[in-house]
């Protein structure tokens, strides 16, 4: 498993619960304001760093061994609680607002849930979140997949989509596609950029962090720090647009030049914890598809100027996604900003990789949007699965 991990749960490779924008939008009208931080101060989810791994909190079935001062009885009991259904997660409830911590809390309550989920950190960012990523499968599994999400801030419905989809495919005990797929999640690559656009300055947990945001961003970007102003932040605390942070054509795009709420590329490609862990992940595992989910315009990017099979196989993926979501088609890279994830997955490590664009009109996307965003999407794993599949 890759490095800097903070928490490993570490559970068999096995499953029980199986048979076998680029944020390209503009001219956006900014929401009014910053959703408010609630009056009472939030209880704090426990961060999964502190708890013990989860191979620790239950007996493994079939091991012949108990733990330390439980009986058999016991051990069976435990044994039977481990096959019955999973506790509802938080994002099962569809919330106005899916944030960091509930994520968080989902995570865990999946890696106790299954036998075949392994959830550990990519690395710390610069206000000191984790950047969470999840294994479902085999490590050792013949084919690999990526999906990820909330890369840019203000497009964290993306992350509620993809941790709904990661829950209901392993609720769905009839699905054999685990026998020669491994699925990788990373389902908010941007933590601390979302904290900033969902609460605005009180999402922010180290000084050091506000002091870089308000002495160093603000002032570049000639901000007096308005509700809509963060509410549209997207870049990460450090002012880094993170999906132009990539060796994509990083030298020829200009940027604000500053960091920034916005359009900032960066000191050097992989210059950021968050783009630096997406890249050892990519060359650690070598996917077969990926899959970057954004906001907004209900369309797919898949084109970068590659050709011959690997444009082939990119297009048709890109078919196939679009063929449960509604989506359309884009292939004019030309006119979209570089330097984006898709961008070097394809160009640098020949994968098939794709841009989806959820959601309509603006971002932030309305949460009234989420349940059509979810009918469109639902079907999107297995159509992914069912392409790689079909290509070997």
């Amino acid at each position: 498993m890759i490095a800097a991990a903070v928490l490993i749960l570490l559970l068999c490779c096995g499953c029980s619960a199986f048979s076998h924008s680029e944020g390209y939008s503009a001219s956006e009208p900014a929401p009014e304001k910053v959703k408010d931080v609630p009056s009472s101060e939030t209880p704090e989810v426990s961060p999964m760093s502190e708890a013990p791994p989860v191979s620790a909190q239950k007996a493994v079935p079939g091991s012949g061994a108990s733990e330390e001062g439980s009986s058999e009885e016991e051990v069976a009991e435990e044994t039977r609680e481990t096959d019955a259904e999973p506790a509802p997660l938080i994002v099962e409830a569809d919330p106005a607002l899916y944030t960091y911590e509930d994520m968080e809390q989902d995570i865990l309550s999946l890696a106790h849930s299954y036998d075949c989920v392994t959830a550990d950190s990519l690395g710390k960012t610069m206000d000191g979140r984790e950047i969470y990523h999840l294994l479902i499968g085999r490590e050792d599994a013949p084919v690999h997949i990526l999906f990820t999400a909330s890369i840019h801030a203000r497009e964290y419905i993306t992350t509620q989509l993809l941790m709904k989809q990661t829950d209901e495919f392993l609720k769905d005990r009839e699905n054999d596609y685990l026998d020669e797929i491994a699925i990788h999640v990373v389902p908010m690559i941007n933590p601390d950029g979302v904290a900033i656009s969902q609460f605005g300055l009180d999402g922010i947990r180290t000084q050091e962090a506000k002091d870089y945001v308000t002495g160093v961003i603000m002032p570049a970007d000639g901000s007096t720090g308005s509700p809509s102003y963060f509410t549209r932040w997207k870049a990460n605390a450090h002012g880094v647009d993170l999906n132009r942070n990539f060796d994509a054509l990083w030298e020829a795009y200009a940027g604000s030049g500053h960091p920034s709420s916005d359009h900032y590329k960066g000191e050097s490609p992989g210059s950021e914890p968050e783009a630096a862990a997406l890249i050892r992940l990519t060359e650690d595992y070598s996917f077969a598809r990926t899959v970057s989910y954004h906001t907004q315009g209900g369309v797919i990017y898949w084109y970068f100027g590659q050709e011959g099979a690997l444009k082939e196989e990119t297009e048709q993926l890109a078919k196939d996604v679009s063929a449960v979501t509604g989506y359309y088609l884009d292939s004019n890279y030309q006119n979209l900003d570089p330097a984006g994830y898709k961008d070097w997955a394809i160009s640098k490590m020949g994968i098939p990789s794709l841009t989806v664009e959820v959601g309509r009109e603006t971002s932030p996307v309305p949460p009234a949007q989420f349940s059509e965003i979810w009918e469109q999407n639902r079907l999107v794993w297995k159509a992914v699965c069912d392409n790689v599949l079909s290509s070997r």
